[in-house]
């Protein structure tokens, strides 16, 4: 089973430095080059640091927002010395505990290793801000999931659940993120129920065709599948597929992960030509969006390699994984 996140926007801290585009009525938009972004918050950074010098907060808010974006366009090496210098310039000017510090540390560790990242998830936890201790306790969780701590990971799960009901109210958008990740550390009897919650939470605020009710959905799917309720899981399996496709489009990552599931769920079905179509299509996605080496599309080979040796059909299951 392949579980999916929920989409999380890119948080902004403190007062964001501001680019505004001066359209001419009528001209079309555009995109600027992320190159020439990057050089703007870079200058912005500089004169604040020549206005202001290196430790005043508000050098640090240039400093994160220039971290921010770097982070934004995947380039997380670079985005760590920019959001490591906010963060000490925050320690010392508003003091180790102030919000706009623990926000920072919380930003750095996003973009750090786990063991790097981990201390200072752990900072953050400590926030008065629930949101941001829940941001915090679920990425600890996270890591102590992958870490194969499934016990450790879900108590944390529950803390950031709690927190997140308080900061948001039981029935906020993130409060179904929090409740994706508690029941898929749980397992079946115990996550169906908060997924079906999660789910009731996701279409009242995003509608029932929307990729945040259709990640939902994929992961019920597979708890569903998991407890031997096949139907039900391929219903829901093909909801989510039919979403991802509208929503997202035929090519997106997230469709070839709903596609699959849900060849998982046809394949328990009977339905061997359906998971077979499936499997195969998850593999194209994958090939094309992340490459022949990546991760998930290694993932993809051995899904359908292991349903061709399934259904007898050996030779041509090594044939796909030689290549």
């Amino acid at each position: 089973m392949r579980t999916l996140h929920q989409m999380k926007p890119m948080r902004r801290n403190g007062t964001a430095f501001l680019l505004l585009l001066v359209f001419a009525p009528g001209a079309p938009a555009f995109q600027p080059d992320p190159s020439v972004l990057r050089r703007l918050f870079e200058e912005a950074l500089q004169r604040r640091e020549h206005q202001y010098g290196m430790a005043d907060a508000r050098t640090a808010r240039a400093a994160r927002d220039l971290g921010l974006f770097l982070k934004e366009q995947g380039e997380v090496d670079d985005a760590r010395g920019p959001l490591g210098e906010a963060l000490r310039i925050d320690g010392e000017a508003l003091g180790q505990t102030a919000e706009t510090t623990l926000e920072d540390a919380a930003e750095l560790a996003a973009v750090s290793s786990p063991g790097d990242a981990e201390p200072l998830w752990q900072r953050a936890a400590g926030s008065k801000n629930a949101s941001l201790a829940a941001r915090a306790l679920s990425a600890l969780g996270e890591l102590r999931e992958n870490a194969g701590d499934r016990a450790s990971a879900t108590e944390l799960y529950r803390r950031a659940l709690a927190k997140e009901e308080a900061a948001g109210g039981p029935a906020s958008a993130r409060v179904a993120i929090r409740l994706n990740s508690l029941a898929l550390a749980m397992g079946p009897e115990q996550g169906i129920p908060l997924l079906t919650r999660a789910l009731e939470i996701d279409r009242r605020v995003w509608g029932d065709r929307h990729p945040e009710t259709a990640t939902t959905e994929t992961n019920l799917s597979g708890l569903l599948l998991a407890a031997g309720r096949t139907a039900e899981s391929v219903r829901m399996g093909r909801l989510a597929l039919t979403t991802f496709e509208a929503t997202l489009g035929n090519d997106h990552p997230r469709t070839a992960a709903a596609a699959s599931n849900l060849a998982d769920a046809l394949r328990v079905d009977g339905d061997r030509s359906g998971a077979e179509r499936l499997y195969r299509r998850a593999l194209e996605i994958d090939q094309r969006a992340f490459g022949p080496k990546h991760p998930e599309t290694l993932t993809d080979v051995r899904n359908l390699a292991d349903f061709l040796r399934e259904i007898g059909r050996t030779a041509e299951a090594d044939q796909l994984e030689r290549r």
